[in-house]
């Protein structure tokens, strides 16, 4: 890893310190263009002044002695301006005094040489007139002012050349500058990052990552740094969740366990409600009604210890979920208190409320349409830790009820359940009214 690391680091420096010089070097070149336009366009602009000045003082120059026809004066003045004036290199005057009718040239042989044969592309020729004030504006002569390109595009060049050297060297110092400042501000900040990197990657979880820097850098090292300390406490956090499923499989373990004793003492049960049933039973349809009521029953309990993980649930919601699908009467359980049944007595409690409730409607006030009360106080306390419960079961609104009740198979079950599963005691009274049955459950404490 280190061997593929190290050159993708030097190549983005590298690479970046490329595209920023090539792109200072453009715009030096750029700027020298521009440069050598502008001077270019100075030279042309120089010229053009000091052909109109060089002109305009000569012919001024040039008027009393042409007047005298002192042509030695004139010549001695217009080679003074060749000699004082390098880019000059002739100078011509001619008369247009009839007196006078001549014409003085004084330069370079060449050059004169030239012009007077015809050839003008190497030079630039500035004309001014000779003018005497007398009492108007006369012109005496006209003087030509030559100026050689050769001489003044090597000016030029000259000036040109100087300013490539500069910009050269400020190109090389920007350069060597730039350079420095990428490896300085990128390379060293990414060698830092990169090492406190691999330290991370070797899962080095306690150093911190620290690069003291407010650029973009250092955003990203407090990044990483507190990537750091998240993957540092979703380590622990899955070491804390792999003890506690650790822990779960044994609970899961314990709790199948008990699931499988419930699931056969369920079906014990069922079997021997079937049998008991079956004995007591007038016929097909009678058997299968009690049959189908008790076994719902035993669903709802077990749906509901499902549902809250075989730990206590509570009686209220218990008798409600326990009422026939075909009750025409009302249930009534007025503020009772909250009480839980533990989960080893649910499946007995439900059934001693299920049976009551099958009795008040096939004989009782739900034939009718009557109401059930059900009323309970909070449960007392024992020394043992036992909870004594009194419930009472009260109905109203059903038929009279005349002469003996002859216990059946239902009421059988529930002296059964209450004294033995429940631990309690039961008085069933069967008045004109109504019956008002009074019972008595000592829940245990659940077992964990």
């Amino acid at each position: 890893m280190q061997s593929d690391d190290r050159p993708v680091k030097s190549n983005l420096v590298i690479n970046l310190s490329a595209v920023i010089v090539i792109w200072v070097l453009i715009a030096l070149v750029g700027s020298l263009l521009f440069l050598i336009w502008i001077v270019q366009k100075a030279a042309d602009d120089q010229l053009q002044l000091e052909g109109a000045l060089v002109g305009s003082v000569a012919s001024a120059s040039l008027v009393d002695p042409l007047l005298r026809d002192d042509f030695p004066t004139i010549q001695a003045r217009l080679q003074t301006i060749v000699d004082a004036l390098p880019d000059v290199v002739f100078c011509q005057l001619d008369s247009s005094m009839s007196s006078v009718g001549a014409e003085v040239s004084v330069g370079e042989r060449e050059a004169l040489s030239s012009w007077m044969s015809g050839d003008t592309e190497g030079f630039v020729v500035f004309p001014t007139p000779v003018i005497v004030n007398d009492p108007g504006p006369i012109q005496i002569g006209l003087l030509r002012v030559g100026f050689s390109l050769e001489k003044i595009d090597a000016a030029t060049r000259s000036h040109v050349i100087w300013v490539c050297i500069g910009l050269g060297l400020s190109f090389i110092f920007v350069s060597i500058s730039l350079v420095y400042v990428i490896r300085r501000v990128i390379g060293r900040p990414l060698t830092i990052l990169d090492d406190q990197a691999k330290n991370l990657a070797a899962g080095d979880l306690d150093t911190p990552i620290i690069l003291d820097s407010q650029t973009e850098f250092g955003h990203l090292a407090r990044t990483l740094d507190s990537m750091r300390v998240r993957i540092a406490e979703q380590i622990q956090s899955l070491q804390s969740l792999s003890e506690e499923l650790a822990r779960s499989g044994d609970s899961q373990r314990i709790m199948f366990r008990e699931l499988d004793h419930r699931v056969r003492n369920n079906l014990a049960g069922l079997a021997s409600l079937i049998d008991l049933s079956h004995q007591n039973a007038s016929g097909i349809t009678d058997f299968a009604e009690s049959i189908r009521g008790r076994v719902h029953a035993m669903s709802v309990v077990h749906s509901m210890l499902s549902q809250e993980h075989w730990d206590p649930i509570d009686l209220a919601g218990m008798i409600t979920l326990l009422v026939p699908p075909g009750s025409k009467g009302t249930l009534e359980m007025e503020q009772n208190p909250n009480v839980l049944v533990p989960s080893q007595q649910a499946t007995a409690c439900g059934m001693v409320f299920q049976e009551m409730m099958a009795n008040s409607l096939k004989y009782g006030a739900w034939s009718s349409g009557g109401v059930v009360h059900v009323i309970w106080s909070a449960p007392e306390v024992e020394e043992d830790g036992t909870r004594r419960l009194s419930i009472h079961w009260r109905e109203s609104g059903g038929p009279r009820i005349t002469g003996d009740v002859s216990p059946g198979t239902g009421t059988g079950l529930i002296e059964g359940f209450v004294t033995h599963e429940l631990g309690g005691s039961l008085e069933l009274r069967y008045e004109v009214e109504g019956v008002r049955h009074d019972l008595v459950f000592r829940f245990k404490p659940n077992r964990s």
